[in-house]
């Protein structure tokens, strides 16, 4: 009988959540298989899978679990999907460095009940279209704020040399890091997107019980 059950996969960078689900299709061939919440392909870590009836009907509540990111920053930079993989849009040259002060008073001011505004490049629908879809298209795309809740948001490091950040977050469902990148820039004046992200943690999950695709494989194929 083929493996049904809840998996905790460590998804490498430049692949999609859907690959990660296509990966496990070639190997067992079940078409109930699904994932708690999408990971752009730039980022990394962890992606909740589950494979059978039984367990895809309960996605809903890990998707509901509180979330914890690692992110970098680029300030000084916009690109058009607020990620590594869009094209530069606006540049803002910092010509003085900021203090560890002023960074964390701004990060501070992001934590509790704050709205934002989704990216252009996002899965929310605009009269039933992705917001992606139309943003490929060079379409414009006006999403409304929503409600986000951020618990805790840290600084990590700042670099004033390459004028990157990095941070730390737990956060409830709904929260775009790279809104919160672009929002973070923002407040320092400047501009920036999300250099990198890692989710760290879904609810009890954590990376160091999540398996690789390798071990995915390994695991599904002794299985």
């Amino acid at each position: 009988m083929a493996f049904e059950g809840i998996l905790t996969v460590n998804k490498p960078a430049a692949m999609t959540s859907y690959d990660v689900i296509r990966t496990i299709k070639k190997i067992i061939g079940k078409d109930k298989i699904g994932h708690a919440g999408t990971l752009d392909p730039f980022a990394t870590g962890i992606l909740i899978i589950a494979i059978g009836r039984k367990f895809t009907k309960q996605l809903a509540s890990y998707q509901a679990m509180p979330k914890t990111y690692r992110f970098t920053i680029q300030l000084g930079t916009e690109t058009s999907t607020l990620d590594p993989d869009g094209e530069i849009i606006s540049e803002a040259p910092i010509s003085t460095p900021y203090t560890i002060q002023s960074i964390e008073n701004t990060l501070n001011t992001f934590k509790g009940e704050t709205k934002q505004t989704p990216p252009a490049f996002s899965a929310k629908k605009i009269q039933g279209q992705r917001a992606y879809k139309l943003a490929r298209k060079g379409k414009e795309v006006k999403l409304e704020p929503t409600t986000i809740t951020i618990h805790e948001i840290n600084l990590l490091n700042y670099d004033p040399k390459t004028q990157q950040i990095e941070c730390r977050i737990n956060c409830e469902k709904g929260t775009y890091v790279r809104s919160l990148s672009r929002d973070i820039a923002l407040q320092l004046n400047t501009v920036g997107y999300t250099k990198t992200l890692v989710r760290e943690a879904v609810g009890d999950h954590t990376l160091d019980t999540a398996l690789t695709i390798d071990q995915l494989e390994n695991h599904l194929t002794r299985n």
